[in-house]
């Protein structure tokens, strides 16, 4: 309040006007005026009278000068900050798995988003499965499209189930079995799986194995130690693998995709750190499954 007086002071050089448009009594005014002379130890106006030609001192001309120019940072601060908070601007970092390509529903996601908020820039980055639960928890990306059992059973972490993801076999387009249909996994028994590696995924490594038990078989197995390295070791021919449709392995005329009978689709869903306090996530979350 007092160096709102002083700002009213400054510009309108009367003391009684003042005070009238800050809605205070013209003693209460002078004496918030004089309180900020005592705590700053300078004298702010030169005035024979409190009413009539009250002047700056040079020293108070500097700080009007300088206090007129903090507030107006002050208040362009303020605007910028009340539009991060509102959704109207700001940036929302999101993470991507990196071995897939951009499923089309994502990318609908993106586009309602995008609508809803154009004033948002969205900052988009790949990693792999560890790696995007790493960047959630130390908050460098915002959201994550991650599969559900690599977020499930986190309490750090919040999440809501986007859609379904086909997953398949992925192998040599020369395989033998390339092609055909109505096979499952007991008919390649005698190939090497690459898996993602427990480091890197242990709830994905361990979902292969148990499929394998289901299937009454245990062939050979390759560990990658993560995804981008899975689909390195895909491409070479150095065995198959179970993985998402969106691979971006499955893109590469040399490499084929097989739907069998005992591989269930993933859930894919959209994860978040409940302690991150950006507001576009709240803005996204209407976007998943409106």
């Amino acid at each position: 309040m007092q160096i709102l007086c002083f700002l009213k002071a400054a510009q309108s050089l009367n003391f009684t006007e003042s005070a009238a448009e800050l809605f205070i009594s013209q003693p209460a005014f002078s004496h918030n005026i004089s309180a900020l002379e005592e705590e700053w130890g300078i004298e702010l106006f030169m005035r024979t009278n409190k009413r009539k030609d009250t002047q700056l001192t040079p020293a108070g001309v500097v700080m009007y000068e300088g206090i007129k120019n903090l507030r107006e940072q002050f208040e362009v601060l303020l605007e910028n900050a009340k539009s991060i908070h509102q959704g109207k601007s700001g940036a929302l970092r999101v993470g991507l798995i990196g071995a897939d390509r951009i499923d089309e529903r994502t990318l609908i996601m993106f586009d309602r988003f995008q609508e809803k908020h154009p004033g948002v820039e969205l900052l988009l980055r790949r990693g792999s499965h560890r790696e995007l639960l790493q960047w959630l928890y130390e908050q460098k990306i915002d959201l994550s499209f991650s599969l559900k059992i690599d977020v499930e059973n986190k309490e750090w972490i919040d999440y809501i189930e986007a859609f379904y993801v086909d997953s398949v076999l992925i192998l040599s387009a020369n395989h033998p079995l390339a092609g055909k249909e109505g096979l499952s996994l007991i008919d390649f028994k005698n190939d090497v799986f690459i898996n993602i590696s427990a480091n890197e995924s242990p709830v994905v490594n361990a979902m292969l194995k148990r499929e394998f038990e289901k299937a009454g078989i245990m062939p050979k197995m390759l560990d990658a130690p993560d995804v981008n390295s899975q689909m390195l070791y895909l491409e070479s021919g150095r065995g198959v693998a179970v993985g998402s449709v969106n691979n971006l392995a499955g893109f590469n005329p040399r490499v084929a995709m097989l739907n069998l009978r005992d591989l269930k689709p993933l859930k894919l869903a959209v994860a978040w750190n409940r302690y991150n306090i950006n507001p576009c996530i709240t803005l996204f979350k209407a976007v998943i499954n409106p």
